[in-house]
């Protein structure tokens, strides 16, 4: 009787182990890059009018978007190397892959950078850059919101 009674206490403990570990390990780790995705989408609206007007705010305005910009393409790097075997969870969790991930990052650093720059076709390039980040993320951006406008 005590052997059953030890058994059964040892394997509630195990499971309670194990179930945190894939917590810890696994579950926490997705959140987290889906957290900073979720991020990223808010700081391309929050952020749209100093990414598509370079130059027009004021300098401690750019340098705000430029350093945001800059910090979620990083944090979206860590957060990728922090999740496990990651191309087997990103296709259970339905992930961006390593590829989309690393594009999204480099657009991200490309906004961060054209932020100050202003010329003929930042718009463009800029537009380009949100695409990238959208589409590499599975973020929804409107065929509106899309490089070029289609004459209506």
């Amino acid at each position: 009787m005590n052997s059953t009674v030890f058994l059964t206490v040892l394997s509630g403990v195990l499971t309670y182990i194990l179930g945190q570990l894939v917590v810890k390990l696994v579950i926490e780790p997705v959140q987290d890059l889906r957290r900073t995705i979720g991020a990223i989408s808010h700081a391309l609206i929050e952020r749209a009018n100093v990414i598509h007007n370079p130059g027009v705010p004021t300098e401690q305005v750019m340098n705000e978007t430029s350093q945001e910009l800059r910090k979620l393409s990083s944090q979206l790097q860590s957060h990728l190397y922090l999740v496990p075997t990651y191309r087997v969870t990103a296709m259970i969790f339905r992930l961006p892959s390593r590829q989309e991930i690393q594009a999204a990052s480099s657009a991200l650093i490309g906004l961060s950078n054209s932020v100050f720059r202003v010329s003929e076709d930042i718009y463009k390039v800029n537009s380009k850059h949100v695409e990238m980040v959208c589409d590499s993320l599975g973020i929804y951006l409107p065929d509106d919101s899309r490089w070029p406008k289609e004459a209506t």
